[in-house]
């Protein structure tokens, strides 16, 4: 890659305009530092290795012989940002030569097709450059160090602010000045076609001259249709950022978390959730996901010291579903931010000043009705003209005073003197002199580069101070005297390179005679010394086996941890020793660590390390089994297989299928049944627990035709099987279960019905069939109407049956019911929840 730094991008004519009302802002570089970011959670797992051969090679803290690495400025998911200084702006002796440099990480690297991907998006970051969006200036590798070269900045990450104003939020004033910045930026890069997707105050902020900047766009994911025209096919993005972290669940919108493709009203949802985090010092949703923040039916308080207005805007840019947000980030910021505008008092003073002049004109003169008169048109165009030259002429006498011909310093007096040319179409002889000055000023500063040998700067500053004269017979004589001086540097430079060479050369040839007679001497030592090399290579290739189990990645597999802990004994017993408490502790707490999602797995795990080794921190480890059906599952039974649980009975089998449904107001969390009880499921009690006789029917349909004692003894022989409280439900819990999110019941119930020749009803079918509700549970309403106990333990059957009427065959139908065996009544199982 070529050593120099991509050129920034051009500002537009309506941004050069903008910038004369501050002609300092136009010197120098804003800077602020990259956001601290949260370290990830390092491997808490110990390796045990032998130690390094100590190495004279120096750690590495430069890259590509540019870029010195002097600061860690932050650390992520991504990887590590640092501060850089940049030697090849240090040798132009820019007062600035500083840059940020983000090193992806090694996790980040092996994500297929990451490098190409990346560096195109780092070319589309090029392509959006705005006064509010940190510049991306490019992206590279240094052997197998990937990184991305940053505008450096020195400010505050806005993340840092909202915490500092957590109690109150920021001041309503400072907020309206951060959101049009952050608008700002959003709404050019949606006007690219490239939307951010990780928008969050972690990716904003705010310089200390008040300059908003929001950065990342250099993973922000593409949704351009159609790329500019010189872009290539090839150029597409081929992967999504979304899989490399580049989404904070707390601002990432529903569609977002649902993988639906990036919206611009994804980042509307985003912006809509900082500004309000600014407003309140805290998240309208609690830093809650948008998917889950809607389950609870969560709304964002209302804000007290903004316009109703604003308010709506806030609350319509936070909506959960993408159709209820606005369109665009214009719309949003019209609709939030105030009209106002800073009064610019050397603006007004001009103002009044000319008004005088042109009114004392007309005062005096008096012109007739035949002559012409000067329209407000004119006047206000001649004044606007006039404040634009007097602003040019201002930038450069300030550039005038400090020139340091750094590349902005350069950029910025031509800019203004051609510009000031144009609009005083070549008649101000004020800006011929300065550009001689100027040129001047550049004669001088080739002769000092020249007399300090820095001649690649001084024919840069010759090409440019050729824009400042039409004679060009000097210059050139200089520049040939240059390019001659810069020759023979480079010759010289070749005439010490070859006698350096030589010299090396010479040197190799006496270490090699050295080299030939030390092999010799060391020949009948390295025989000797590879048996002791092979049973230390042996070793670490067993240590290796030992580290990769207490990696503690996939599952811990104690058979060839053994068998590498007896390898271990048998090659060095001396240094196994030395090393064998660690190893123990680090098994602890890997055991312990599977334990949490697979307790079988640790003990078992326990079991083998305890045969291995007698310890009594193994001993006393201790494993809590997992409850299958904890409150995690709550509400999710119709989403498949994983979201149905069952408890294991003492002869390894499984009890009834189960779902968990969340809890309501009095009624506790449980799970209950996702079927009526099977017959199969009674038969099996029968036969284990010798108290009943098996029922000869097919075993597919729901039982029916016991009586209440026997379900009574199902029940509890179910509860001593698994350790967990099985019973009938109340009524009400019964009501919630089968009401679940209120969906409309299955119209193809197995309940009474006849029109039109055509019947349904009047016999059971399988206690599988039919459509599931909302939290998973089948063939709640017809089928067979199903035991539970009302208040004062009082016995009923809800939920009707195949033979009751289809219009009265609902959730609400209810009997009394004495308990004795019919063909019409079942029931459904449930079990208790530990909180």
């Amino acid at each position: 890659m070529d050593k120099t730094r991509l050129a920034p991008q051009k500002k537009s004519a309506a941004a050069a305009d903008a910038t004369r009302f501050k002609p300092s802002a136009a010197q120098g570089r804003d800077k602020t530092r990259a956001a601290p970011v949260k370290k990830d959670r390092a491997d808490t797992q110990p390796s045990f290795r032998s130690p390094p051969p100590s190495s004279d090679q120096p750690e590495l803290h430069v890259l590509k012989d540019r870029f010195v690495l002097e600061e860690v400025l932050g650390t992520g998911g991504m990887g590590v940002v640092y501060r850089a200084k940049d030697l090849l702006m240090e040798e132009a002796q820019d007062r600035d030569p500083y840059v940020a440099i983000k090193v992806l990480s090694e996790e980040f690297k092996t994500h297929p097709e990451a490098f190409i991907s990346l560096q195109r998006e780092s070319r589309k970051s090029q392509r959006i450059a705005h006064p509010n969006i940190v510049n991306v200036y490019d992206f590279d590798r240094d052997g197998d160090t990937v990184f991305m070269t940053m505008e450096y900045l020195d400010g505050e990450p806005l993340d840092e602010l909202i915490n500092r104003y957590k109690s109150t939020g920021l001041p309503t004033d400072e907020v309206w000045e951060i959101a049009a910045g952050m608008a700002s930026a959003l709404d050019h890069a949606h006007a690219e076609k490239i939307i951010h997707s990780d928008f969050k105050p972690g990716n904003v902020f705010v310089t200390r001259k008040g300059l908003t900047k929001v950065f990342d766009f250099g993973i922000a994911r593409a949704v351009a249709q159609v790329e500019h025209l010189d872009d290539m096919q090839a150029d597409q993005t081929l992967f999504d950022a979304g899989n490399l972290g580049a989404l904070t669940p707390a601002y990432a919108s529903l569609e977002m978390l649902e993988g639906e493709e990036p919206d611009v009203r994804d980042d509307i949802y985003a912006l809509g959730c900082v500004v309000y985090e600014m407003l309140t010092g805290e998240h309208p949703y609690h830093k809650m996901p948008a998917d889950e923040a809607e389950r609870q039916g969560l709304k964002p308080k209302r804000i007290p010291n903004i316009k109703k207005s604003q308010w709506r805007a806030i609350e319509k840019a936070i909506a959960f579903r993408r159709e209820n947000r606005m369109a665009t980030i214009s719309e949003f910021r019209a609709a939030l931010l105030p009209e106002h505008k800073p009064l610019n008092w050397v603006m007004l003073g001009l103002v009044l000043s000319f008004v005088a002049v042109v009114g004392g004109y007309l005062l005096y003169f008096q012109p007739d009705a035949n002559d012409a008169v000067f329209s407000e048109f004119d006047i206000r165009n001649e004044l606007e003209l006039k404040i634009k030259i007097d602003f040019y002429k201002e930038d450069i006498e300030s550039l005038l005073r400090d020139p340091n011909f750094s590349r902005r310093w350069q950029d910025s007096m031509w800019k203004n003197i051609s510009d000031l040319r144009k609009l005083t179409k070549g008649e101000d002889v004020w800006v011929d002199e300065k550009a001689q000055e100027v040129y001047g000023l550049y004669l001088q500063r080739i002769q000092t580069e020249t007399g300090r040998k820095n001649y690649v700067l001084a024919q840069a500053l010759v090409e440019n101070a050729a824009r400042y004269t039409t004679d060009l017979t000097r210059l050139n004589e200089i520049k040939s005297r240059i390019i001659a001086a810069a020759q023979k540097q480079k010759d010289l430079q070749m005439q010490q390179d070859q006698k350096r060479q030589e010299q090396k050369e010479k040197e190799l040839a006496l270490k090699q005679q050295q080299l030939a007679l030390r092999e010799a001497a060391q020949a009948e030592a390295a025989k000797q010394q590879s048996e002791v090399r092979q049973r230390k290579a042996q070793f670490e290739v067993a240590l290796d086996n030992v580290n990769n189990q207490l990696k503690c990645q996939a599952s811990l597999n104690m058979r060839n941890f053994e068998t590498a802990i007896d390898k271990l004994k048998q090659l060095d017993q001396a240094r196994y020793r030395a090393m064998e408490k660690e190893i123990i502790n680090a098994l602890a707490t890997c055991i312990v660590q599977v334990g949490k999602a697979f307790p079988e797995r640790a003990e078992a795990a326990k079991r083998h390390g305890l045969r291995i080794f007698n310890s009594s921190t193994l001993a006393q480890i201790t494993i809590k089994s997992r409850d299958p059906c904890d409150q995690s599952l709550a509400g999710l039974g119709s989403r498949g297989k994983r979201a149905v649980c069952k408890d294991k009975l003492e002869d390894k089998s499984s009890g009834p299928d189960l779902v968990v449904i969340p809890g309501s107001g009095s009624i506790a969390p449980f799970a209950i049944g996702k079927y009526e009880v099977s017959v199969a499921e009674m038969n099996y009690f029968c036969e284990q627990s010798k108290s009943c006789k098996p029922v000869k029917r097919d075993e597919q349909l729901p039982i029916s035709s016991i009586p209440l004692r026997q379900a009574t003894a199902y029940l509890k022989w179910l509860s001593r099987q698994t350790g967990k409280v099985y019973r009938l439900p109340d009524k009400a819990e019964w009501m919630h279960a089968a009401k679940s999110r209120g969906r409309d019941l299955d119209p193809n119930r197995n309940c009474k019905l006849s029109t039109r020749g055509f019947t349904k009803g009047d016999e059971l079918i399988k206690f599988s069939v039919g459509k599931q509700n909302a939290w998973g549970l089948v063939n709640y309403v017809g089928n067979v109407q199903e035991w539970v106990y009302h208040t004062g333990r009082r016995l009923e059957a809800v939920g009707g049956s195949y033979r009751q009427p289809m219009e009265s065959c609902t959730i609400t139908t209810s009997n009394s019911h004495n308990g004795e065996a019919d063909e019409l009544t079942g029931f459904r199982v449930l079990r208790e929840i530990q909180g």
